[in-house]
């Protein structure tokens, strides 16, 4: 399952002028607590004491595909992706880990669930994702909670669906979608109102810097 923590501090909101970096980690490392998300010095709202992370642990052949899955699902969108840490240049991060720290072993992922802009970091686990393919998906799906404040989709045909035997060729949707909960029945979404588009959505949240 997915998790969506809240962030109970404030969050600095980004500069829309900033070219949007993704800084996709597999090597884990060690995380602290802080006010602010903080991706170039590893602060997080999500951590309530200091955490060393394990690397991902699945094979290298595997995460090859899932940065391949994960690029291809980021491509209509103005955003580089990273393997490499880009620090001290403001990104995003998904932090790709074991298991999670404060919970059930079956969570897939955690954000914060405030809505509000300005979150920086995700954190996915791998011990609980069966599959490249679903992890690819988790990664997604979350990553556009977090920046984009989207909710999980009805849609099966589109990354914010959360339900793992949907099908396989997914999107950002470019159509209007009903917002779900976990448990796929129709819920408010995170932001108020009960309909999205999460290819609007991401659009808006990754701007075009001019």
């Amino acid at each position: 399952m997915l998790l969506a923590a809240c962030g109970g501090h404030e969050s600095a909101v980004p500069d829309a002028c900033v070219p949007a970096v993704l800084y996709l980690n597999r090597d884990g490392g060690m995380w602290n607590p802080g006010p602010r998300d903080d991706a170039v010095h590893n602060l997080s709202v999500l951590v309530d004491a200091p955490l060393t992370l394990s690397p991902w642990p699945k094979p290298a052949s595997d995460w090859m595909l899932v940065v391949e899955c994960i690029r291809a699902g980021l491509a209509p969108f103005p955003l580089t992706v990273t393997e490499i840490d880009p620090s001290p240049m403001p990104h995003t991060e998904i932090v790709f880990t074991t298991v999670y720290w404060a919970g059930s072993s079956a969570t897939t992922s955690i954000i914060a669930a405030s809505c509000r802009e300005g979150h920086q970091v995700e954190f996915v686990f791998g011990d609980a994702l069966a599959t490249r393919t679903r992890a690819c998906y988790v990664a997604l799906a979350s990553y556009a909670q977090m920046i984009a404040n989207l909710s999980f989709s009805d849609r099966c045909d589109d990354f914010v669906n959360n339900q793992a035997d949907c099908v396989q060729d997914r999107t950002f949707v470019d159509a209007t979608a009903s917002c779900v909960d976990s448990a796929a029945q129709p819920s408010e979404c995170r932001c108020g109102g009960t309909t999205q588009n999460s290819y609007r959505a991401m659009l808006a949240a990754i701007p075009t810097c001019e």
